[in-house]
Order: structure tokens, then C-alpha cells, then sequence
């Protein structure tokens, strides 16, 4: 979309020279439908300073912070490198594997046992010592950083009502399939959503990612700025936040369907703590954490949001964001 390009004091104010613009000769000269935008921004201008302003329909959402990774840099009179992990306990574990493989230059000194403890973070204390100078030249760092990439506004509708069949089958038609390149694989795109599907030869996997960046905000964003996403493999829903039947986690599915009446109640007392799922105000029954609305038959309560680990609130429409190329 063009407006993803301006910020959104710079759509504010092109919207009202618009407005302006409207009566003009200049106006006169649109398309018939911008003509009649340009007109409609200049009733809401005129109300505005009349104190008659109409209901908002849209709202300009902030970008998201950033994920997070933890960088681990390791040095010596040979080599200096850096790497990044999704967690601190992965980081701390690739560092204690190094000082393992190098266990012979402190092994047997001052109070240093022979042989590198199993426990990773006293490995690294032991080897480096308390200052992290025991080793001459040689060290490590450890710190959180913010993965960085261009954050935009989003664009949500507030009235947002998903598109009717006849709608959505004209934007199915109207899906692009874009060829791989040098870029990246081949990928379809059905209203601004890119869905890859490809081979991923270093880990030996089929890959399916989905992007939602540029999600068509008249069509499928809703007011929190997400996007109600399905995932179906094998006729198996692995992710629903639609809020209509949202699936467990397949281990607690799992342990559900092999459990006896007396231990369903006690997995799901457990897993309504955990926050994987709750329980209705009304009747008590165990729901998927996804959904708004109980499952159970006859009870349909509607709760404005579901709980969460400890009985915190948490938003039950998450956004599925899974890393891909593009």
C-alpha cells in the first residue's frame, strides 16, 4: 500500500488537503469515487469544527517492539567470535561446551577440579573465574539484544467485519503467486498475506511461513491489529485464533484423550494454572486458551478475555509470526 510509506502525521495531513481540495476546480477533475472521498473528508473537516465529529472507523496502530536474541562472544589469542541464540540457557550452553573442549588450561590449577563439572554455569565460572580474567587472553560476552528491522504503523479498521463468501472468493481469485528468485522461494499472496512454502536443506525440514506485515487492513485486520489466522496440516488445525473450536497444545490434547474422567480433572485443573487454558465463570469448563467463548454445550459465555498464567488477563487473538525469507 502507498500510505505504508508516509507516517501517520503525513496521511493526517494529506487527508486534509483533501479536504480542501474538494470544492476546487482541481477536484471537480477526479475520478468520480476520489471525488467522492475528497468530499467526504470535507463534511467530516466542516463537522469537526462544528463539535459534531463522527464515530472513528480506523485507528493507526504502532509497530511492535522487536523480537529478542542473546549474543555470545568468545575470545582467545586465536579467534574472536560472535554469534546470536533464541535463549540465554542455549548461549550459556554453547559457551560451556567451549571451555569443555579447553578444560586442560585450567584443569588441576588452584582450587580447579580435573574434570569440568556438568553444571553449565558453574563450567564457565570455574574456567574463567569469579572477574572473568583467570584465563590470560582470553574471555567471553553475553547480552541481550533487540533484533532490528523497519517498524511501521498499522492501519486497523475499527469496525472491522470480516469479508462475506462472495468477497472473499473474488480476493482468493485475485491471489498473486510470486516465482522464486535470487530473493527468496516462490510464495502466494491473498490480500497482503505472503505464505511461503519450501525446502529448507540445513535443517531438513519442509518450511511454511507465514507474514502478515502487509495484511490488507480494509479486508483482514482486525482492531487489535492482528489477523485471524487458521493453520491446518493433514486436516489437523495446529493453530486457530479465530476464537471458534481453538485447538490445545498437542501434548495437552494428547494427555486428554488418554487420560480417565478423574485425571481430565486434575490435567486440566493443572493446565488452567499454567495458563494454557481456562476455566468458564459461569460452569467451570476447561477451554483452549485461544478461544473467547465457552465450548461447553449450553453455555457459550463469552468472556471479554481469557486468562492467563496466575489468573492474569492475556489477549486470546495472537499473531502468528514465524520467520521466513522476504
Amino acid at each position: 500500500m502507498l500510505a505504508e510509506r508516509f507516517r501517520p502525521s503525513d496521511i493526517e495531513s494529506l487527508v486534509r488537503i483533501a479536504g480542501t481540495l474538494a470544492l476546487s476546480p482541481a477536484g471537480a477533475e477526479l475520478p468520480p469515487q476520489y471525488r467522492q472521498l475528497a468530499q467526504r473528508v470535507h463534511a467530516e473537516i466542516v463537522a469537526e469544527a462544528a463539535g459534531g465529529r463522527s464515530p472513528a472507523v480506523s485507528a493507526i496502530l504502532g509497530p511492535r517492539p522487536g523480537q529478542q536474541v542473546w549474543m555470545l562472544r568468545i575470545w582467545d589469542r586465536h579467534e574472536d567470535t560472535t554469534a546470536p541464540y533464541a535463549t540465554e540457557g542455549a548461549a550459556l550452553a554453547e559457551l560451556a561446551t567451549h571451555v569443555r573442549g579447553s578444560w586442560a588450561n585450567v584443569g588441576g590449577q588452584d582450587d580447579v577440579p580435573d574434570e569440568p563439572p556438568a553444571d553449565d554455569a558453574e563450567a564457565v565460572d570455574l574456567y574463567y573465574g569469579p572477574d572473568g580474567d583467570a584465563v590470560p587472553d582470553q574471555g567471553f560476552d553475553l547480552y541481550c539484544e533487540e533484533i532490528g528491522r523497519t517498524q511501521r504503523s498499522r492501519i486497523a479498521p475499527l469496525n472491522f467485519v470480516f469479508p462475506d463468501a462472495v468477497t472473499a472468493d473474488g480476493l482468493n481469485r485475485a491471489a498473486v503467486l510470486y516465482s522464486a528468485d535470487d530473493q527468496g522461494p516462490s510464495c502466494i499472496e491473498v490480500t497482503g498475506v505472503l505464505v511461503f512454502g519450501y525446502l529448507d536443506a540445513e535443517d531438513g525440514v519442509v518450511q511454511v511461513s507465514v507474514h502478515l506485515d502487509n495484511a490488507d487492513p480494509e479486508h483482514v485486520v482486525r482492531p487489535d491489529g492482528t489477523v485471524p489466522l487458521r493453520v491446518v496440516v493433514e486436516d489437523t488445525v495446529v493453530f486457530d485464533d479465530s476464537n471458534h473450536c481453538a485447538p490445545l497444545p498437542p501434548a495437552l490434547e494428547q494427555l486428554l484423550d488418554a487420560a480417565t474422567p478423574e485425571q481430565r480433572a486434575v490435567i486440566s485443573s493443572v493446565a488452567v494454572s499454567a495458563g494454557l487454558m481456562w476455566s468458564c465463570p459461569s460452569c467451570e469448563w476447561p477451554n483452549p486458551r485461544a478461544t473467547e467463548r465457552c465450548e461447553r454445550p449450553g453455555c457459550g459465555r463469552k468472556v471479554k478475555a481469557a486468562i492467563g498464567p496466575r489468573g492474569a488477563a492475556f489477549d486470546p487473538a495472537p499473531v502468528l509470526a514465524l520467520e521466513g525469507p522476504r
